[in-house]
């Protein structure tokens, strides 16, 4: 039996619970009190005195292209598979794996196998079927039958606004959301859309003629990529106060994507303060995806993998640059996804009966010892476990 005893915390779940105590067995969260004492049948355990450090939900980052992203100038342009220590460095340990760009030479069957392969190696994932284009590319031919019989399957994806994709008509994506919709009603879950937003100006258009007709489907919908330009933003947090989501991109800013796109902590902030509902924001990495910028040929003039570890970055700006609270910045991060996406409270509760996700940050806010269910991956910011063909 594996046990594990977190001392002297100050606990965010991501509410501020104060100083506790947290004790995983296994995989799982024992109990969460402020003075536990070590029953004798689990000694001998781990003891980890977290005096002055704050103990957290690992982070979930669901917009992560776990087999690599790009591909827009050439195959020498493809951004390689994800490997164990970069999430694991960034505070993660909950990954939603998607198709980019290329969906020729990737396709949703490699997502799956990836996402297993890094569950094999101590994480949590799920994953969304489709792609860029329709028609969506699927594991079994159908976007509800994978939702219904490929269990990592949680939600779909889709690009529109984008020069990289036809046209999508507002009644192609509200038959899209309906697949996913009535896929996760099989599952029990709720399905979610990720709807990658592009450049054009048309924006969010088609979103908002979908749930002018079928408002239920708000519900379903995470506009990403957001923070790109200011219509884009604005145009986003209309969505959420209708009901979607808007996914805020920590991996996308002035440097990556060029001076209109918004710094992401400055998004989630401004949107939290004109008087967004706090629930339906969230942030995600675009980990390993390229972030490119095209001239006005179409040619790739600019380049660069997004870094999922700009997650964790963003989070502290959210609190130390934009002075949110620990609660309102993890949210983004942590409950909002796990709700939306049907994994609360299994994920990112830190409560008894919970996976063992522990992120203990130090005083910097930086990640210092992390636990995925149950099993120590980094220490003193030093990464404990790599992927099996990491040096």
């Amino acid at each position: 039996m594996n046990a594990v005893l977190v001392k002297n915390a100050h606990v965010y779940a991501p509410e501020d619970l104060g100083r506790n105590d947290i004790l995983l067995v296994n995989d799982k969260i024992a109990a969460l009190a402020p003075d536990i004492t070590l029953p004798a049948c689990l000694e001998p355990a781990l003891l980890l005195d977290a005096e002055g450090r704050a103990a957290v939900p690992g982070f979930i980052d669901a917009h992560v292209h776990i087999t690599g992203g790009g591909g827009e100038a050439g195959f020498h342009t493809q951004v390689p598979p994800l490997p164990l220590s970069v999430p694991l460095s960034g505070g993660v340990t909950t990954l939603g794996g998607l198709l980019g760009t290329d969906g020729v030479t990737r396709h949703v069957d490699n997502v799956l196998a990836k996402a297993c392969s890094l569950e094999e190696e101590g994480l949590s994932t799920f994953i969304m079927t489709g792609g860029y284009p329709l028609p969506s590319p699927t594991i079994t031919g159908s976007v509800t039958r994978d939702f219904a019989c490929v269990s990592k399957v949680r939600g779909g994806k889709i690009a529109i606004a984008d020069h990289r994709v036809a046209p999508v008509s507002a009644a192609q994506l509200a038959a899209l959301a309906t697949d996913v919709r009535v896929g996760g009603m099989l599952r029990g879950i709720v399905g979610m859309l990720i709807i990658h937003i592009g450049a054009a100006p048309e924006g969010l258009a088609r979103i908002f003629e979908v749930i002018d007709q079928c408002p239920y489907l708000a519900r379903h919908l995470i506009a990403t990529h957001i923070n790109r330009s200011p219509q884009a933003f604005e145009q986003a947090m209309l969505l959420a106060r209708r009901g979607g989501f808007m996914d805020v991109s920590s991996g996308l800013n002035s440097a990556t994507l060029g001076p209109d796109t918004l710094k992401p902590s400055t998004a989630i902030a401004v949107a939290l303060r004109s008087g967004v509902p706090p629930e339906q924001i969230l942030m995600s990495s675009d980990g390993n995806g390229s972030a490119a910028r095209y001239d006005d040929q179409g040619h790739v003039e600019g380049l660069v993998a997004s870094d999922l570890r700009t997650l964790c970055a963003e989070f502290r700006e959210c609190v130390l640059a934009e002075g949110l609270s620990m609660t309102q910045a993890l949210a983004p991060v942590t409950s909002n996804v796990a709700k939306a996406f049907s994994l609360f409270p299994a994920k990112v509760a830190l409560a008894a009966g919970s996976d063992a996700d522990v992120l203990v940050l130090d005083a910097d806010l930086r990640p210092w010892s992390l636990f995925a269910k149950g099993r120590h991956m980094l220490h003193e910011g030093r990464v404990l476990c790599k992927g099996t063909f990491e040096e």
